[in-house]
């Protein structure tokens, strides 16, 4: 057994006690007392709370509540190793936490062995994609209202600077922006707020809904409004870009020969859904239903218009 899993099966066998001897690790894990001392040493090291008790029985006492009963073995820690690397793409994120501040605490839990090789690795792996564009620094703050089920005032500039009352739902980060879905206790509707645009937050004293509540208000939503069903069919070649391009309420259909798009919208979203379609141009082989099929054909003559001659 390496070291690192025979580490990690010690610690799951200490969980719990409040106190063990050498010899216990010795018989259990038949290992010397030489070895055993050396284990002892590397878990004080992983933040094992360790006093040792002298006298003729001696041993080591396990300070109590301070274990902490999560352990991760060496293929866990690179995977969250590798997780953090995306947070290296974003310039805010929800937590407050600095990527070189994580990076530094996961390669203390790390062998020596392992953190020269993870090294080498953080040149072999990269993740490509589109970094953040606009500072959102009271991504935090939203956290926390959204877990602690508050409703915020604050103010929005985007085109207009207006004051909103909400409750957030959910973060989301998309082509370069964070976003927040809220419901809006005014309009009594879910929104979807760009999160740089969001200033001075500041807690209401209306109390707000639970997170379950909030999921059902959001289901109800979506079929009162978005009563328009679309049917879009694409040549197999977009497969891979509609994929990577789709919203999380479109529903890809994949048949032996046809790849289709379907869903469900509100009459205000025909521009929305028409201006997406725009980008797989001559993919596209069917747009249903006729309503949908005509903004989209007028936003592509309009698009053309310019270098069309008499």
């Amino acid at each position: 057994m390496k070291k690192s899993e025979r580490l990690t099966q010690e610690l799951l066998y200490l969980q719990g006690k409040a106190t063990f001897h050498l010899a216990d690790l010795m018989e259990t894990f038949a290992i010397s007392k030489r070895t055993a001392v050396r284990d002892v040493q590397s878990l004080e090291e992983l933040g094992l709370p360790l006093v040792v008790e002298v006298g003729r029985y001696g041993g080591y006492q396990i300070l109590k509540n301070q274990l902490t009963p999560l352990y991760f073995d060496k293929n866990e820690r690179y995977t969250l190793f590798f997780a953090l690397q995306l947070l290296q793409k974003l310039s805010d994120s929800p937590f407050d936490r600095s990527y070189q501040g994580l990076r530094r605490k996961l390669l203390q839990s790390f062998y020596q062995g392992d953190t020269e090789w993870l090294e080498k690795m953080e040149t072999a792996v990269s993740f490509q994609g589109v970094p953040q564009l606009t500072s959102a620094p009271i991504l935090s703050a939203l956290f926390s209202a959204i877990v602690q089920e508050q409703v915020i005032h604050f103010s929005y500039q985007r085109y207009q600077k207006t004051c909103k009352t909400v409750q957030p739902y959910q973060l989301d980060f998309r082509a370069g922006y964070w976003y927040c879905l809220a419901y809006d206790c005014q309009k009594k509707a879910f929104r979807r707020y760009r999160c740089d645009a969001m200033q001075r937050l500041t807690p209401a004293e209306k109390k707000g809904y639970t997170l379950q509540q909030l999921a059902e208000k959001q289901l109800q939503q979506q079929v009162l409004t978005q009563t328009l069903g679309y049917h879009i069919r694409f040549d197999l070649s977009a497969k891979e870009r509609l994929w990577q391009e789709k919203y999380p309420d479109m529903a890809v259909v994949e048949r032996p020969s046809e790849l289709c798009l379907e869903g469900h919208i509100a009459d205000n979203e025909l521009d929305f859904l028409a201006d997406f379609l725009l980008q797989f141009g001559p993919t596209i082989k069917e747009i249903e239903p006729l309503v949908l099929k005509q903004a989209y054909t007028e936003k592509a003559r309009r698009m053309l218009q310019p270098f069309t001659t008499d």
